[in-house]
């Protein structure tokens, strides 16, 4: 009984849209971390592996340059749109830091996923960014910015009492 209880108040802590926004946060944060891999990794890796002779070795560069900038983009278009929906408790500093967190975790998984096991690689992207989502989306109500005050609690425990 007690159990549903705090259950009722997580549920209720925060609607179902601010979580969602939340979760997109945590995607726009990943995005916006492999930015400047991506584009580090296109700058350095091209020039290693087919020397500075080579227009291969150019056109991969630019690319990379192309496809860094359009991850950073589309992290930034990401994060701003989910932003009005998140609520005011995102703007607390346990937001951004288990957002970011989140996204080094699945960034991490990400690079390990395509570089050494035999999944493809669009499954590598599907699976690391919907972890990264629901990781978002399950964690929302438990940030330091959502913490129910003693006062508020003793008042949904009320609120729970007259329904039964």
């Amino acid at each position: 009984m007690n159990t549903d209880l705090r259950l009722e108040s997580v549920i209720k802590s925060i609607d179902v849209l601010g979580r969602l926004a939340y979760g997109g946060q945590c995607v726009a944060a990943m995005a916006m971390e492999a930015a400047p891999l991506i584009f580090i990794t296109a700058c350095i890796l091209p020039f290693v592996i087919w020397g500075n002779d080579r227009g291969d070795a150019l056109a991969v560069w630019l690319g990379g340059w192309l496809v860094a900038a359009a991850t950073a983009a589309a992290g930034v278009v990401l994060g701003v749109f989910c932003w009005r929906w998140s609520g005011d408790w995102i703007t607390e500093w346990p937001g951004y830091a288990v957002a970011f967190g989140f996204a080094v975790v699945a960034n991490a998984a990400l690079a390990y996923m395509l570089t050494t096991t035999p999944v493809p690689i669009y499954g590598s992207f599907a699976a690391t960014i919907a972890a990264v989502f629901l990781a978002g989306v399950l964690v929302a109500g438990h940030l330091g910015g959502m913490r129910v005050l003693p006062d508020q609690r003793a008042e949904r425990q009320r609120g729970a009492a007259r329904r039964r």
